[in-house]
């Protein structure tokens, strides 16, 4: 797989690469003239090429620094990834370690050594997760939905509050278009699996409209190698199947200076949980149904603009095991109303300031609750060649488990030494932390209700090199961060008087992570119309547990946190055919807190061919995708297996033209 970000890198480079100062992001190679000789005439024609777009930039956003390290797509390249689930695209496209239970089980994201709990997700600037667990499945998220996505790495809790502790993915939805727009998809693949999506779009007038939906399903019943069993034998993964329905609808109504909008999103999902592979499944299911709905408007207010939003959200999860008779709903509800005002200031740059409150409810013994309320100042400040972003949040919390209030400051600085050059040198400095989750103070039994909010310090550099020319663009960066944490709450088991074993939560490790995050991509164009782009992410990850020096897990890296992992992709495309390929390393887990127990590193390549065609005003694509084209065996998470080789084929239309 190497050889893919080779051939990539000799792809982009070529002859007379130049160095080029940052534009205004989007990263946009403009287009020149370009003098060509007709074989057949005298006569010179002026041929203009398209402009080289590279996928891949961060936009230049309020709500992140410009000092942090950040991935970012925009919607080409969430659709050329060929990825179902925003689990799939960050899996595939960014430097996160996404932890999968199995092919349809949950996936979580980690980043920096910190778990999924402390991964904030935001769907439109509103927080997403579901208080009682305090993290979402990422795995129920189609990318139908996207436009874009943002992550970036570290603390964010200065402007996003609780959670980000390792980092905070922004996900901004599809937005309607004015002109009509219809978009159908269909298709399947190995192990029982179908899916169908349709889109439409349009408006008159200042409103426009948009409703899609999606339905997902598979069986997942791959064969897998049982080696637990005297003889080891060859096995389905039974009782591993999945169903999912999505529904989205989005109204805007844009004024002359103000822009209002109203979105919804349920989505029902239904999915097998056959359990560790060395037993057979017994039968174990879960239901998760979320309803959302927020609001959010722009507009003008003297020199600056506020924004106001809020949501509403309600999650249904029901788990059932018939061999232990159990069968348990849990409901959970969450409002929030947030109000920003971005003001310029002249001749320095921006500041941003703005209040959250929020309510979160979940039916836990008999009913809990808890209460947030949050304020927050951030700026901008430009003092060439340097640029200040200093900010700062206070959060209050309070609820049955009492009440507490916590500062989040952040300043990081990016500096340009030399002009006209694509060199940007940046640090960060800043203070995340994350409340305890309704599970981990109310859950019955073990929940404890006193539990103390994680704590952390985040310092990170960085530096970051630009190439450009007319018709290539590249894009290196390299990031070195530490992290100190804590009051991290750990579950731990303990014994009640029957003998039965109870795990609880407490307020007892320390973790000191560092690391190093390396990224690569870029894009040319060829003259023919053939284009080359693709990337690279290089991660290397200690995240040491310094709870108790005298304990063997001292100085031993977390469970479940790979030391190295490394994502890389090629795309080529030509007139209407594109091929590309992504290949994932990830390195040694440890699941045993000593490091005494270890999951072997996995490769998996994945391989994706489209072509597309124009069918009246319409255009018509066929896509054939092969993942696990090693065909390694592999678990991300032990006792867990990851399907073998298999193939899926999609149809998709859209009218018009894009």
């Amino acid at each position: 797989m190497a050889a893919l970000i080779l051939f990539l890198v000799a792809a982009l480079l070529g002859p007379s690469v130049a160095w080029g100062q940052e534009p205004a992001r989007p990263d946009t190679v403009r287009p020149l003239p370009v003098v060509s000789e007709v074989p057949d005439s005298s006569v010179a024609m002026s041929v203009t090429l398209p402009e080289v777009t590279v996928r891949g930039t961060r936009p230049r956003s309020s709500a992140i620094p410009a000092a942090a390290h950040t991935t970012a797509f925009d919607s080409a390249a969430v659709a050329q990834s060929g990825a179902r689930s925003v689990a799939d695209l960050l899996s595939m496209r960014s430097g996160a370690f996404v932890k999968r239970y199995g092919s349809t089980g949950l996936a979580s994201l980690s980043m920096r050594g910190m778990g999924g709990t402390q991964t904030q997700v935001l769907l439109d600037g509103l927080r997403v997760a579901n208080p009682q667990t305090g993290q979402l499945d990422l795995s129920l998220l189609p990318t139908l939905l996207i436009e874009s996505v943002e992550v970036q790495h570290g603390a964010g809790s200065a402007r996003h509050g609780s959670g980000s502790l390792g980092g905070t993915v922004h996900l901004r939805t599809l937005r309607p278009q004015p002109d009509p727009l219809v978009r159908v998809a269909g298709g399947g693949g190995a192990y029982g699996e179908r899916h169908v999506s349709a889109l439409a779009s349009g408006g008159k007038g200042a409103w426009s409209g948009l409703v899609a939906g999606r339905y997902y399903r598979t069986d997942g019943d791959f064969r897998y190698r049982n080696s637990f069993l005297v003889p080891s034998q060859t096995l389905r993964r039974r009782g591993a199947g999945a169903r999912t329905t999505t529904l989205y609808g989005r109204g805007t109504w844009r004024g002359d200076a103000q822009t209002w909008s109203l979105s919804g999103w349920w989505t029902r999902a239904r999915r097998g949980l056959p359990g560790p592979a060395s037993a057979r499944s017994g039968g174990a299911r879960q239901w998760d149904q979320l309803g959302r709905i927020w609001t959010k408007g722009v507009l003008p207010l003297g020199n600056g603009t506020l924004t106001l939003s809020a949501q509403g959200q309600r999650s249904r999860l029901r788990y059932q095991n018939p061999p232990t008779r159990t069968d348990r709903t849990t409901l959970t509800t969450s409002t929030e109303a947030s109000a920003e005002l971005r003001y310029p200031l002249p001749r320095l740059g921006a500041i941003t300031t703005g209040t959250t409150v929020g309510y979160d409810q979940a039916s836990l013994q008999d009913g809990v609750s808890r209460r947030s309320g949050a304020a927050f100042v951030d700026a901008t400040l430009s003092l060439s060649p340097f640029e200040l972003q200093p900010a700062v949040r206070l959060d209050a919390l309070g609820g049955n488990g009492g009440s507490t209030v916590v500062p989040s400051p952040r300043l990081g600085i990016r500096l340009r030494p030399f002009d006209g050059a694509g060199l940007t040198l940046r640090g960060l400095v800043a203070r995340a932390f994350r409340s305890p989750t309704f599970n981990e103070r109310y859950y019955d039994p073990g929940g404890t209700p006193g539990l103390q909010p994680e704590d952390g310090w985040t310092t990170e550099g960085g530096v970051s090199l630009r190439l450009a020319r007319a018709d290539a663009l590249l894009r290196a960066e390299a990031t070195a961060f530490a992290t100190r944490l804590t009051d991290k709450i750990v579950w731990q088991p303990s014994y009640v008087t029957n003998g039965v074993q109870v795990w609880s939560p407490s307020n007892v490790a320390r973790v000191y992570s560092r690391g190093l995050e390396l990224s690569l991509r870029g894009q040319r164009q060829f003259r023919d119309g053939l284009t080359v782009s693709g990337g690279s992410h290089f991660t290397h990850t200690r995240a040491e547990n310094r709870a108790n020096p005298a304990s063997p897990a001292y100085g031993a890296q977390l469970p479940y946190v790979p030391q190295q992992t490394w994502t890389l992709w090629a795309r080529v495309a030509w007139e209407g055919l594109s091929v590309s390929a992504t290949g994932r390393l990830v390195g040694t887990r440890f699941y045993a807190a000593d490091e005494s127990k270890s999951l072997a590193p996995y490769q998996a390549l994945d391989l994706r061919a489209a072509y597309e065609w124009s069918v009246g005003a319409g255009r018509l694509a066929v896509e054939a995708q092969v993942e696990n084209v090693l065909d390694r065996r592999y678990e991300i998470v032990r006792l867990y297996p990851m399907p073998p080789r298999h193939a899926t084929l999609r149809l998709r239309f859209s009218l018009p033209s894009p």
